[in-house]
């Protein structure tokens, strides 16, 4: 399939997720039908400035480890999680939490689980296809970059699990932009390699759903 079938538009900007706040400023429901038919949605300069300078100078100053996920790949994770664990905090707040809810239609969100990763140009970092349903809490997925330089190759794909079909394909371009995708087990998604520049490092989390009451 050519990359102009699958390739998304430029995102607009639907939310704005500052250091002390979130503003919503386009509804939910006008993003219903871009998640029911690609699977995902793109969130243009999600991050207010103040919060995406805050976070890019933890990454700077931050720590990355060797990270290798059995079967799927590897990457380098931040250790200790400081940009993640304040995008932890941010993303969680209920006024996000209720639009993504009433965009995808999965209910019951609790909070946003993640952390800082980066891959690298080196022929080896990258993800194969997986789903993230080993922990199954997670609904939803979410990509945000935070790369300090652009690079080649690194992009996101997300399929049909059955038919195989590419549905979306998405490159981080704009720091603070944001890719939600759908996590369940019609959908699978994989992370290619970079091949040149970069790193491209981005915060990865899921949107987990509350327990059932007992």
């Amino acid at each position: 399939m050519a990359l102009s079938d699958v390739a998304l538009p430029d995102p607009g900007r639907p939310l704005a997720v500052g250091t002390q706040h979130t503003a919503i400023l386009v509804p939910a429901d006008g993003h219903a039908e871009e998640f029911r038919r690609q699977r995902v949605i793109v969130c243009g300069d999600l991050l207010e400035a103040d919060l995406l300078a805050a976070v890019l100078q933890r990454c700077r100053t931050g720590q990355f480890v060797p990270d290798v996920v059995a079967g799927l790949g590897a990457r380098e994770v931040e250790s200790p999680s400081r940009a993640g664990a304040a995008l932890n905090i941010a993303l969680s707040r209920a006024p996000l939490l209720r639009w993504v809810e009433a965009a995808t239609g999965r209910d019951g969100l609790a909070r946003v689980e993640g952390r800082v990763v980066q891959t690298r140009a080196n022929g080896v970092d990258g993800l194969e296809w997986h789903d993230d349903l080993n922990v199954p809490a997670r609904k939803l997925g979410i990509t945000i970059n935070l790369s300090d330089a652009p690079y080649d190759g690194g992009d996101f794909e997300l399929r049909d699990a059955q038919s195989h079909e590419l549905v979306t394909r998405y490159h981080h371009h704009v720091p603070g932009t944001a890719l939600l995708f759908d996590v369940d087990a019609a959908s699978q998604h994989r992370v290619l390699p970079v091949g040149s520049g970069g790193p491209r490092r981005v915060f990865t989390g899921w949107f987990l759903q509350e327990a059932a009451a007992r």
